[in-house]
């Protein structure tokens, strides 16, 4: 898997999944982000530095094996129906929504970027509709803030496209002035936009 590090004027390193290319497309945006980047102090205040040096890196993924990577050059001489039928696979979901919650957990804002769909919505556990924006720019303004976010007992429903996934999670840390501590049930969408798994739906429940 591919890790980019992103090395800011203060001398600070940020390191996040996402690839090279999605972090220049979203630091060059039209919001006044051009080579900047938030910068985290003491985990409660925000400033800005200028990006001096981004570049990738090859990291060993910790879930791939190399019967993994043999079955992948396997599949490039597959027949394109059997190919076709396999392009949902039960491990990436499972690794994408693991990437996801990493993100949550340590406001790695470009992974989420990656991850949501441009369309996505999320029904919060108040009944609350958020936009893909909405939900970032929550993380970059600390709005919310988690200091813990772990799964145990997921399911996962393929779909034609993508899949359904169902999980407990437990979170902790603080939106605006309320404390965060609880467990709740997340339902996730997720399609396969060409070789990128993204949520486009979302809704959890507080248990």
């Amino acid at each position: 898997m591919h890790q980019t590090i992103i090395t800011l004027s203060t001398g600070e390193e940020i390191h996040t999944k996402a690839p090279e290319q999605q972090i220049l497309e979203h630091i060059t945006n039209n919001q006044g982000m051009m080579n900047k980047a938030f910068v985290v102090i003491g985990g409660i205040h925000i400033a800005t530095a200028h990006i001096v040096k981004i570049e990738s890196i090859e990291q060993v993924d910790e879930f791939e094996n190399p019967n993994q990577v043999e079955q992948a050059e396997e599949s490039e001489y597959s027949d394109p129906e059997e190919q076709a039928n396999a392009d949902v696979s039960p491990n990436q979901v499972e690794l994408v929504e693991q990437v996801l919650l990493e993100a949550m957990q340590t406001r790695d804002i470009f992974a989420m970027d990656m991850l949501m769909h441009d369309d996505f919505v999320f029904i919060n556990h108040e009944g609350s509709y958020v936009t893909k924006e909405m939900d970032l720019e929550a993380h970059r303004t600390l709005a919310v803030r988690y200091t813990k976010v772990s799964s145990t007992d997921q399911q996962i429903k393929p779909t034609k496209d993508g899949a359904v996934t169902i999980s407990r999670i437990h979170l902790e840390g603080q939106a605006g002035d309320e404390k965060i501590n609880g467990d709740f049930i997340y339902t996730r969408v997720w399609q396969l936009i060409g070789e990128q798994y993204q949520v486009i739906a979302g809704h959890c429940s507080m248990l």
